[in-house]
């Protein structure tokens, strides 16, 4: 009897981890980022270095998922001291911890295809654009979510020489601005991104 008892405690406990991951695209944008989320002692406070956005910061994934695609932390085998994945997600400011969305950066080559084929199939509608052999990438307006999401890729390479991209998914709240301003004279998110990276949002 001790056996099946075994075993059922064990398929009892993997079931309770499986559904603690946290899906970043269901969360409700502008909406108070849920307690289990900021009860995570791995989440650091900072500012996103490109948008302004106040951010939470992890390297540590286990916790989180795009979709149906469970993320997991990653160090790309040989690769330099900034080559592994990370997410940041994206705050109303750091007084108010409203949800905008997320910035998650992945050198996992093969969950970086599983979010990219899971988001093609999701939201059919999308731009896709010609990177001149840097990657792949995608732009998808999404009214149902009142979201944008931007993909693109660039070129890294290992201590072997060995190429690998490294791939950025965006998911940002339609119509934030950067630094969340009120100011209309301030570009939004979109703006940034087609001054930026003409050839991800055309």
């Amino acid at each position: 009897m001790k056996l099946p008892f075994a075993i059922f405690m064990v398929v009892t406990i993997l079931s309770c981890n499986s559904q603690t991951k946290t899906d970043l695209l269901s969360l409700k944008l502008n909406s108070k980022v849920p307690a289990v989320v900021l009860q995570n002692n791995e989440l650091k406070q900072d500012t996103d270095p490109n948008l302004g956005l106040a951010i939470l910061n992890t390297a540590k994934l286990e916790k989180y998922a795009i979709g149906e695609i469970e993320l997991n932390s990653y160090t790309f085998p040989n690769g330099n001291a900034a080559d592994y994945s990370n997410l940041s997600i994206l705050l109303s400011s750091k007084q108010r911890n409203n949800y905008l969305g997320f910035n998650y950066s992945s050198v996992n080559q093969q969950e970086t295809k599983a979010i990219v084929a899971y988001l093609k199939k999701t939201y059919p509608a999308y731009q896709q654009s010609d990177t001149k052999g840097n990657g792949e990438s995608y732009f998808w307006d999404v009214p149902k979510l009142d979201a944008w999401i931007f993909t693109y890729q660039g070129n890294s390479t290992d201590k072997n020489g060995k190429n690998f991209f490294s791939t950025n998914f965006i998911f940002v709240k339609r119509g934030t601005r950067m630094e969340n301003s009120t100011d209309p004279k301030v570009i939004t998110i979109m703006a940034y991104y087609k001054m930026m990276y003409p050839d991800v949002v055309k």
